[in-house]
């Protein structure tokens, strides 16, 4: 799967969350973490060593979004 299609299956609220609409596989550096739609996440939240809100940031502006 690639950027613009993680990108996609989330949600930007208007307070900087991002939710999960679509199911979704992030990998980490201790293996896969399934998110599930209606999972909520702000910046500096981690998954593991991910900050999942930070990321679709920078994917939203590497597509434009």
């Amino acid at each position: 799967m690639d950027s613009y299609e993680i990108l996609n299956r989330f949600d930007r609220q208007a307070d900087g969350t991002w939710i999960c609409r679509e199911p979704v596989t992030v990998e980490t550096i201790h293996g896969p973490v399934p998110v599930e739609p209606g999972m909520a996440f702000t910046y500096g939240e981690k998954i593991d060593d991910v900050d999942l809100a930070e990321l679709l940031e920078r994917l939203g502006a590497q597509h434009g979004s």
